[in-house]
C-alpha cells in the first residue's frame, strides 16, 4: 500500500474545502468590478442553491456606501428588497430607522372592509376613501377585503376653559381681556384586523377658538361666539384622519392577504411573513405560501429557492 505523506493528509482537505467553497473566475471578476446590484443578484444565485457561504462572500463585496447609495437611488419596495438581499446573505444591511422609513413609504394595494359583507359602507369612511384613497392605495371591498375593519365611531366633544385673550380694541391696539377658550376635539374609531391582533385604532382632529365679553373701558366689542367650522366637517377631518392613521399601521404591519400581483405587494407580504414569524430572514428562507413565493419570486426576478428577500 502506498504510504501517504503527513503533509498530504493535511494539506488534501483544505484543497478540498477550497474546491467546495472557491470562486469561479466570473466570481472574482464579479467581486473586483464592486457593482452591489450585480453582487447581490448573484448572492441571491448562490442562496437559491444553498450555498451560504458564497453568498456571504459576493455580499462582503458590496461595499456600505454602495449599497446605500442603491437604495437611495431606488423607489420604496426596491430599495427594502436591496436592503434584504445583502441582509439574507449574512450581510449588515439597513438600520432600522431606514427600513421603517421605506416601509412607511411602500403603500401597497389594500383592500378594506367589513367582517360581514352585508355591511354597508359608512358614507364618511366612503367619503374619505374618494378624497384621499388613491394617494394611500387603499380601496373598499365588501366581499373579501384584505383588511377587517369594524364600524366606525365618531364624535365630537366640546370642552371649555378660562382664559385670558389679546384682541384689538377700537383702534386696533391689542389688549388683555378675560375670555373663555373652546375646544372641540373630532373622534374617530374603529376596531381593525391589524397582523394578528384586532385592535381599536383612534384619530382625533381639533379646532380652538376664544370668546369674550365687550369691555367697554377698553373698547373691546364682545365675541360670543367661537369661529370654527360645523360638525359635519369636523366629523369628515376626524375621518380622513382615522384612515390616514390606518394606512399608518398597516404600513408597520402590512397583511399577509396583501396581492401579491405587483412588485409593492410581494415586497409586503415578505415583511408581512418576517413580522409574523418574528424572523427577518423567514420571507429571504422561502416562508409563505409556496404558490405566492413562487409568483412573487417570478415577479422580482428571483432564482427558484431565493424567496422574497426583504428585511
Amino acid at each position: 500500500m502506498r504510504k501517504i505523506s503527513r503533509t498530504t493528509a493535511v494539506v488534501a482537505p483544505a484543497l478540498l474545502l477550497a474546491c467546495a467553497h472557491g470562486h469561479t473566475a466570473e466570481q472574482d471578476a464579479m467581486t473586483k468590478r464592486a457593482d452591489c446590484a450585480e453582487l447581490l443578484r448573484a448572492a441571491d444565485g448562490a442562496r437559491a442553491q444553498a450555498r451560504p457561504e458564497l453568498a456571504a462572500d459576493l455580499a462582503a463585496a458590496c461595499p456600505s456606501d454602495k449599497l446605500m447609495a442603491l437604495v437611495d437611488q431606488a423607489p420604496p419596495a426596491q430599495a427594502l428588497l436591496w436592503c434584504g438581499r445583502a441582509a439574507a446573505a449574512q450581510q449588515k444591511g439597513c438600520e432600522a430607522a431606514r427600513i421603517a422609513e421605506l416601509a412607511a413609504r411602500l403603500n401597497p394595494h389594500l383592500t378594506i372592509g367589513p367582517s360581514d359583507e352585508s355591511t354597508p359602507l359608512d358614507p364618511l369612511l366612503g367619503a374619505a376613501l374618494d378624497q384621499i384613497g388613491k394617494d394611500l392605495n387603499l380601496s373598499w371591498d365588501g366581499n373579501q377585503p384584505d383588511v377587517v375593519v369594524g364600524k366606525l365611531a365618531v364624535s365630537v366633544e366640546h370642552a371649555t376653559n378660562a382664559a385670558i385673550a389679546s384682541v384689538p380694541d377700537a383702534k386696533g391696539k391689542k389688549v388683555r381681556v378675560p375670555a373663555t377658550q373652546h375646544r372641540f376635539a373630532a373622534r374617530c374609531e374603529a376596531q381593525v384586523a391589524v397582523g394578528s391582533k384586532t385592535r381599536t385604532l383612534r384619530a382625533q382632529e381639533e379646532v380652538r377658538d376664544m370668546t369674550w365679553e365687550a369691555a367697554p373701558k377698553l373698547a373691546v366689542a364682545a365675541k360670543f361666539e367661537p369661529s370654527v367650522p360645523p360638525e359635519a366637517e369636523l366629523n369628515k377631518r376626524a375621518v380622513l384622519a382615522w384612515l390616514r392613521s390606518l394606512a399608518r399601521a398597516l404600513a408597520a404591519n402590512p397583511p399577509e392577504g396583501v396581492d401579491v400581483t405587483d412588485e409593492k405587494g410581494c415586497v409586503a407580504y415578505g415583511l408581512s411573513l418576517n413580522l409574523a414569524s418574528g424572523d427577518p430572514s423567514a420571507a429571504a428562507s422561502g416562508a409563505g405560501e409556496p404558490a405566492k413565493v413562487s409568483a412573487c419570486e417570478k415577479l422580482l426576478g428571483e432564482p427558484p429557492g431565493a424567496g422574497v428577500p426583504v428585511p
